[in-house]
């Protein structure tokens, strides 16, 4: 991908040539690809569908995580947390033993690979908080519990200069992916 250095930044399309701008700088791309009617048919294009498919079904677990958890998220995610949780559900996905490939899904795949994913990189918990705690799941009594230890905040909790005030909120989903 191109970068453009000058001082005249670019957006729109000039022949086959876009100009955009993203939070890495202004780029520019070539306009390119094949017809999607060959992908959509052409036997040498079915593990470009499987993969599709199956980027597809990642990015639609990931929307449903992201929803359930939506209240939580509203001011603490970060602007490439959905393209990261893609990445994460795509490695779960992978981890499907049991289906074809094209076909394998969340269900089958290895969801625990999740565990200890961070919705905003730049706000990890484990760089904020340093109080012990311990997070328990009791799935047939429905509960989430969190059991944290008390603790001295101005030496368990890295926080900005001048900070008067913290809240601890968590939060937790059962989601069906099926």
């Amino acid at each position: 991908m191109a970068r453009q250095k000058g001082i005249i930044k670019l957006k729109g399309t000039i022949g086959d040539i876009t100009f955009y701008k993203t939070q890495d700088g202004h780029l520019a791309r070539e306009k390119g690809g094949i017809d999607a009617s060959r992908i959509a048919n052409d036997p040498a294009f079915q593990r470009t569908r499987e993969n599709g498919s199956e980027f597809g079904r990642a990015g639609k677990a990931g929307k449903m995580l992201r929803t359930a958890l939506r209240p939580l998220l509203l001011n603490s995610a970060d602007g490439r947390m959905v393209s990261r949780l893609t990445q994460a559900m795509m490695k779960v996905i992978q981890a499907d033993l049991v289906s074809v490939r094209g076909l394998r899904n969340v269900i089958d795949g290895e969801a625990e690979l999740l565990f200890g994913f961070e919705f905003n990189i730049r706000g990890k918990l484990g760089t904020t908080l340093f109080a012990p705690f311990v997070a328990t799941i009791d799935r047939v009594a429905g509960e989430i519990k969190v059991d944290l230890a008390s603790f001295i905040p101005a030496n368990m909790i890295a926080a900005p200069s001048g900070t008067t005030h913290y809240k601890i909120i968590s939060g937790g989903a059962e989601i069906d992916f099926e």
